[in-house]
């Protein structure tokens, strides 16, 4: 599959995407937690190093074998304070009314997310 998201709304693509979640993840105008998956290839450099070129395109090869959503949701990564999720989102809605977004506690989108196995990096900013 081919996950270069042409068809995604304008906001989405210039990074300005915002997961909301409810029973299922959809994006709205927000604060770039939510973007469409897309990974770059860059030249080799002292930050970009051999290994990670080949990281990013093995990653690029097992993101171009994941089927189609059947929904037509499009593969996003949902980025929060705890980690980054790989996530079916339903992208270009106006926000939805009691939505958790990133601006919610880590415990409460953990919650939403159903995350498993997580750090509360707002706990640790509270101490």
């Amino acid at each position: 599959m081919n996950y270069e998201n042409s068809n995604i709304e304008p906001f989405c693509r210039a990074g300005n995407c915002g997961y909301q979640i409810k029973d299922h993840v959809g994006c709205t105008d927000g604060s770039g937690d939510c973007m469409p998956v897309s990974l770059l290839d860059a030249e080799e450099s002292g930050f970009h190093d051999g290994s990670l070129i080949a990281a990013t395109s093995a990653i690029k090869d097992i993101l171009a074998n994941i089927p189609a959503d059947v929904n037509g949701r499009t593969l996003s990564f949902l980025n929060t304070r705890m980690g980054t999720l790989l996530a079916w989102v339903e992208h270009g809605h106006d926000a939805w009314e009691g939505a958790v977004t990133a601006k919610d506690d880590d415990a409460t989108i953990a919650a939403a997310l159903k995350l498993k196995n997580v750090t509360f990096a707002d706990a640790a900013q509270a101490n």
